[in-house]
């Protein structure tokens, strides 16, 4: 029997049949859910970073040969996530993104389940409104001033103490409401607060960032305000690409407590594209002061290489060479720490 057409009245002969009646509700539950479909979107996406290498500190009188995961000697930490937008009409659209990141050398989830990524988003011309849990402005900028420096990975100059002599940033906020702004003839903004949800005195954290992007060059000025901490960060950071190489540079700034003292720190990256090689270097530099007493001042510095190899567009090899020295408020190394590593990383 041929189905009914479906821009005509059913008769009453087939609407009395059982059959064709749960065939046609469950079409129609079908065309509905297809129709849901088209309007949105659900992208499961992941990486998964290994390298195996040596970490040696000279302070300490260790040496280690051992396998990373790639959030401690190698490209980035590894990770799965759910991402999906779904059309609203009139210019309107909803999206959410969950991450999860993981060690892949042990299986271990890291803490929290979602610490990459829980959030929520509505975007529209006016820009984008994200409520959960993400990165901040001010981390965006940073991230802008190292992304030349050895792929702003494990290995990337200023990484695992040079940036943290006195103290260290958030690079993500809980319980945030941000604003990203469309872009403007180029200019761009954002805004994070983080609430703190504690009764009595406010201890919010926010963080701003405005900056110019072409497609050769980018520059930009942050600042976060932690007051849980009682730290003030400030970054500006520039990138440039000359087309046979890109550099990236960047000033950061800690006004922090009275114990942990103030930072400055500098960074600066180059790297060179040759076919599906990626050379990369980088040099960066920090120094403590004012903290009480002269504890926490210090001084430290480090200095990285890096080359990539692309298998294709989602896996490459790796390797990465770090060196980190910090000194203590007398001169005297607290770190003399070399890591060589050797990895593979593969998105999908």
């Amino acid at each position: 029997m041929q189905p009914p057409h479906p821009g005509l009245p059913l008769s009453g002969s087939t609407l009395g049949n059982p059959t064709m009646k749960k065939s046609l509700i469950a079409l129609a539950a079908l065309m509905t859910t297809g129709a849901a479909l088209a309007q949105s979107n659900v992208t499961l996406y992941g990486r998964v970073d290994l390298s195996v290498g040596n970490l040696k500190d000279k302070v300490k009188n260790t040496s280690t040969t051992q396998m990373f995961q790639g959030g401690d000697g190698g490209l980035t930490t590894s990770r799965w996530g759910l991402r999906g937008t779904e059309d609203l009409g009139g210019g309107l659209k909803a999206a959410f993104k969950l991450e999860n990141r993981f060690n892949a050398d042990t299986g271990a989830s890291q803490d929290p389940y979602f610490k990459g990524e829980s959030s929520l988003s509505l975007m529209g011309g006016f820009g984008e409104v994200k409520l959960g849990r993400s990165t901040t402005v001010y981390d965006d900028v940073r991230g802008l001033g190292q992304s030349r420096d050895v792929f702003d990975s494990a290995f990337t100059a200023s990484s695992n103490g040079v940036f943290k002599s006195g103290g260290d940033y958030a690079s993500r906020f809980d319980n945030k409401i941000s604003y990203y702004s469309p872009n403007m003839g180029g200019f761009y903004a954002g805004i994070d607060v983080s609430l703190d949800e504690k009764a009595g005195v406010s201890q919010d954290k926010y963080a701003f960032k405005a900056g110019y992007k072409q497609k050769e060059f980018e520059v930009a000025l942050a600042h976060q305000n932690e007051k849980d901490k009682s730290d003030k960060y400030t970054a500006l950071a520039a990138m440039y690409d000359f087309g046979s190489f890109s550099v990236s540079g960047a000033y950061n700034q800690r006004k922090g407590s009275a114990a942990n003292g103030d930072d400055s720190e500098y960074a600066l990256g180059v790297t060179v594209p040759v076919g599906a090689w990626a050379f990369s270097g980088g040099y960066a530099y920090s120094k403590t002061k004012d903290s009480a007493g002269g504890a926490k001042n210090g001084k430290a510095s480090g200095f990285a290489l890096g080359a990539t190899y692309a298998l294709s567009k989602r896996t490459r090899l790796y390797a990465g060479y770090r060196d980190v020295v910090v000194k203590n408020n007398v001169g005297a190394k607290t770190k003399d720490e070399r890591l060589v590593a050797f990895g593979m990383r593969h998105d999908f």
